[in-house]
């Protein structure tokens, strides 16, 4: 295990019972919002820059990329990917499907991913070709091979782009009999596929931020992850189609015309 993957396992334990002990059942009393559609909490603020601190503790010439703080451009080849509520709509409402996401990346090359659930404790992480782990056990993709026998959870995402992206994708797949979820949490749901709870989840509208751990995670547990045009997926695209592999060429047949 690398001094990376340390380092983030150990942040994403703290997290955890952090946002444990701050979440409401009943939800956030007040509610702000950071653009039109999107809202932000002082703790997703409070989580954002602990986990900055506690990385430039360690490596403090790495880059830095979070979804609630301006970039740190150390003009470092290593560069950190920080979603520190992944699904703060629902943290404040007072629902529990929530995750922290962090994602770490040597030249552009995706190299590991931790992904925290505060809720029920599970700590899950994998590193590039050391395959993927949650609590310390291995962890694997399911053995589903058909989409009308899936599981299959999905997310629009906040802009209007990505919500007209899914009227298209929902009326391309409105007939088939797969089992559809929608959690608003893509550390929920890349974790989920990687764990085997689910087989396939389509994604738009996201950022790096976002996905980078759970893309790690995926591909280590033995899944596919790529953009709607079936391409690999990589740091700048803002959809994603990540599977257990097995049902990978079906969801790509109904979302690759979709733009």
């Amino acid at each position: 295990m690398t001094k990376e993957l340390k380092t983030a396992i150990s942040i994403i334990k703290k997290t955890n019972r952090i946002l444990k002990r701050k979440f409401q059942r009943n939800g956030t009393a007040v509610l702000k919002y950071k653009d039109q559609t999107e809202i932000v909490t002082k703790v997703d603020m409070e989580i954002n820059e602990y986990i900055i601190k506690e990385i430039k503790k360690v490596f403090p010439d790495h880059n830095i990329i979070s979804e609630e703080a301006d970039k740190i451009d150390n003009h470092s080849d290593s560069t950190w990917y920080i979603d520190p509520i992944d699904g703060t709509s629902n943290f404040s409402y007072g629902f529990p499907e929530f995750a922290t996401c962090l994602g770490f990346a040597k030249n552009n090359n995706l190299q590991l991913g931790v992904i925290g659930l505060p809720q029920i404790g599970d700590v899950c992480y994998a590193e590039k070709t050391a395959g993927a782990k949650c609590n310390g056990k291995k962890i694997k993709v399911s053995g589903v091979s058909s989409l009308d026998k899936s599981m299959l959870l999905v997310c629009r995402g906040h802009a209007e782009k990505s919500r007209l992206m899914f009227v298209e994708f929902f009326e391309k797949i409105k007939m088939r009999r797969c089992r559809l979820r929608m959690f608003n949490s893509a550390g929920i749901e890349l974790s989920a596929v990687a764990n085997g709870q689910a087989d396939g989840c389509v994604l738009a509208g996201i950022k790096d931020w976002d996905v980078a751990a759970g893309v790690v995670l995926i591909r280590e547990a033995g899944g596919k992850a790529t953009n709607f045009k079936g391409e690999d997926w990589k740091q700048g695209d803002d959809t994603i189609v990540a599977s257990n592999g097995l049902i990978h060429n079906e969801l790509i047949e109904l979302t690759k015309n979709i733009s």
